[in-house]
C-alpha cells in the first residue's frame, strides 16, 4: 500500500503505545504485526524475549528496504518539519531517534532473517494460538480511507486466531485524528470477547492516545 509511511518505532514507544510491562511479558510469545522498520523485535530480543515480526515488506532485500525507508523518512520529515522540530523520544530529537531505530532494525533484519516473516493481513502464515500477544501499530484504523470495514473485521479475526490477546494502536484515523468510523461497529462485532479502548501514555499529536485491546 503506497500511502503507508515506513517510519520505525522503538521499544520505548511500544511500551507507551501498548501499555506493556516487560515483567508481565516474561515467557510470552509475541508477534509484531505490520511491524515495518521498527526495532521492537531487536530490542526485546536483546532482553531475552521471544518476538517475531511480520510484514509484507520482508519479502524485500535489506538494500531494497533501506531505499524505501529512506525515501519515506525524507518525505515524512519534509511534510512535518515544524511539528518534528521540537519532538523528542527518550530525550533524543525524533529525527535522530528514527535513524537509530532504523539502523537497529536493519542490523537485526540481516542477522536474524528467520524472525522476520513476509506476510500481510488479513491472512497470516502462523498456526492457531501460536502467540500469547499480538501488537499492531499505525496501520489498522489509521488508514480507514484505504482499508474498508470488512478488511478490519477479517484482520482482527485473523489476529485473534493466532493470538490470545490483540492490542491495536491507535484507534484514530490519519487525517481527521478522530476515532475511526470502523471502531464502534468493530467493537460490536466482537462483543463476545473481552474488548476495551484504553488510554495510553503515547501520542504524537494531542489526543491520539488510545488503543484497542481484544482477548
Amino acid at each position: 500500500m503506497k500511502s503507508v509511511v515506513f517510519i520505525g518505532r522503538g521499544l520505548a514507544e511500544y511500551i507507551d503505545m501498548f501499555s506493556l510491562d516487560p515483567m508481565e511479558l516474561e515467557g510470552s510469545r509475541i508477534l509484531d504485526c505490520a511491524a515495518g522498520v521498527s526495532s521492537f523485535r531487536s530490542e526485546m530480543d536483546e532482553m531475552g524475549f521471544s518476538v517475531t515480526a511480520v510484514d509484507p515488506l520482508y519479502s524485500r532485500t535489506p538494500d531494497e528496504i533501506k531505499k524505501l525507508a529512506c525515501e519515506s523518512f525524507r518525505s515524512h520529515t519534509m511534510n512535518h518539519r515544524d511539528f518534528l522540530r521540537d519532538f523528542r523520544v527518550d530525550g533524543i530529537p525524533v529525527e535522530d531517534y528514527r535513524r537509530m531505530v532504523f539502523r537497529r532494525f536493519l542490523d537485526d533484519y540481516k542477522r536474524n532473517p528467520s524472525e522476520y516473516i513476509a506476510g500481510e493481513l488479513p491472512f497470516l502464515p502462523f498456526d492457531d494460538g501460536e502467540f500469547d500477544l499480538v501488537v499492531s501499530a499505525n496501520f489498522l484504523f489509521l488508514y480507514e480511507d484505504l482499508l474498508d470495514y470488512s478488511f478490519h473485521v477479517e484482520s482482527v479475526r485473523e489476529m485473534l486466531r493466532i493470538g490470545k490477546e490483540v492490542r491495536i494502536f491507535p484507534v484514530y484515523n490519519i487525517h481527521r485524528r478522530k476515532r475511526s468510523l470502523h471502531l464502534k461497529p468493530l467493537m460490536d462485532e466482537f462483543n463476545d470477547y473481552d474488548i476495551e479502548v484504553r488510554k495510553v501514555k503515547y501520542h504524537e499529536e494531542a489526543g491520539c492516545n488510545e488503543m484497542l485491546i481484544i482477548k
